[in-house]
């Protein structure tokens, strides 16, 4: 780990937990600001930089401090809305349980330290007609809908309604969570929470979801410190028992030695290094390499033929599915006949107006060559993750 790094770790612990952090001379604000942009975590750089002495009066810090100011707002109405929501749920009998950002912002030590872009709100399915109506009333609008969960947005507010904890084709992980309501309890009302154990085992396997599929920021990992340092008595031999099932017992102990060495001045090891490489690399959403490498490795997996992956992606980009193809071209809709002759018009299209796409397509391709594919799988059972698909 270099000395910038070292650095700007210190600067986030000193922000966590309110300490002075001396800063080394060698340290680049401008570098270290730009990664906090990289993650989303500006205000908690923010205070963790003025906790290091650097002084407010700098025209980077009057601008850092406009934006905490800002997001500091934006945060109070954030969570405002979303108690309008669950006031809403509560008096129509609506069972839900908020997850993550919402329940992680009080353990902040200010809640605009831990950013968050949606709400999360677990519910039950079979609920979602008597929802609807009500989130309509609230001024919302539905957006989409994914594997697992239900987007609706309005200024200000975007709600993620889960039907899932964790999306069905992560299927090692939906083996144990299914649709997550198996582990809730009633706290008030029509309101639930899980308890602190399974909460923890909940956002850790977020956390290496996110990790194995695409690479993760580090507002996710540094949740898991501030989650555990909040919460001292967790029963730590469920929490093992727990991970164990969902064979992420090594990952867990790999990540906890990172956050130590980050933290505590625990030595380093090449485990720890790679999940730091790893975290810092990725930003907020990982990358789109990663993703791609991912992917490839699930399909590979299933299949058994790495190459037949490769082969099928690049056809998948070159003719799309019908369902993407008429949300492009409308006229499909009525005459879908008529797919092989828009998927001539695309590759025109592509070719005369979209080099970009072209160079995306192509570079996907070169991605997951199989000793690609390969090494990814290695990198993550190196840290103790695996794609444990049972087919």
């Amino acid at each position: 780990m270099d000395k910038q790094v070292r650095d700007f770790l210190g600067l986030l612990k000193s922000a966590l937990q309110n300490e002075n952090y001396t800063l080394s001379d060698e340290f680049n604000m401008e570098q270290a600001e730009t990664l906090a942009v990289k993650h989303r975590i500006l205000p908690l750089f923010y205070h963790g930089a003025l906790k290091c002495g650097i002084s407010p009066n700098t025209e980077r810090m009057r601008r850092l401090f406009t934006f905490t100011v800002k997001y500091a707002a934006v945060s109070a109405v954030q969570m405002k809305l979303v108690g309008e929501v669950f006031s809403a749920f509560d008096q129509a009998k609506i069972d839900y349980m908020p997850l993550k950002g919402t329940l992680l912002k009080a353990l902040y030590p200010s809640p605009e330290m831990r950013t968050m872009g949606d709400a999360d709100i677990l519910i039950r399915v079979e609920q979602y007609d008597r929802i609807k109506p009500i989130m309509e009333k609230l001024g919302y609008t539905e957006k989409l809908e994914s594997d697992h969960e239900l987007v609706w947005q309005k200024p200000n507010s975007y709600i993620e309604l889960h039907k899932r904890l964790i999306p069905s084709y992560n299927k090692d992980y939906f083996a144990y969570f299914g649709d997550g309501w198996r582990l809730a309890k009633k706290k008030t009302g029509t309101r639930y929470t899980m308890t602190d154990e399974d909460q923890l085992v909940y956002l850790f396997t977020h956390y290496a979801k996110h990790y194995r599929d695409s690479g993760i920021g580090l507002n996710q990992i540094l949740d898991i410190w501030v989650y555990r340092n909040s919460k001292p008595a967790l029963n730590e031999a469920y929490i093992q028992q727990e991970l164990e099932k969902l064979m992420l017992d090594q990952f867990y102990k790999n990540t906890i030695d990172t956050l130590r060495v980050w933290f505590e001045g625990k030595e380093a090891t090449p485990v720890t290094e790679m999940i730091t490489a790893v975290i810092f690399n990725s930003g907020v959403y990982g990358t789109n390499e990663q993703h791609i490498l991912s992917t490839a490795l699930k399909e590979a997996h299933r299949t058994g033929n790495a190459k037949a992956v490769r082969n099928r992606n690049f056809l998948h980009n070159l003719f799309l599915p019908y369902e993407y193809m008429q949300e492009k071209y409308q006229v499909l809709r009525k005459v879908p006949i008529l797919l092989p002759v828009f998927w001539c018009v695309r590759i025109v299209d592509v070719l005369l107006f979209k080099r970009k796409k072209i160079a995306g397509v192509s570079k996907a391709y070169t991605t997951t060559k199989a000793e690609n594919i390969d090494a990814y799988a290695e990198a993550l059972h190196f840290v103790g993750l695996d794609f444990n698909f049972k087919e």
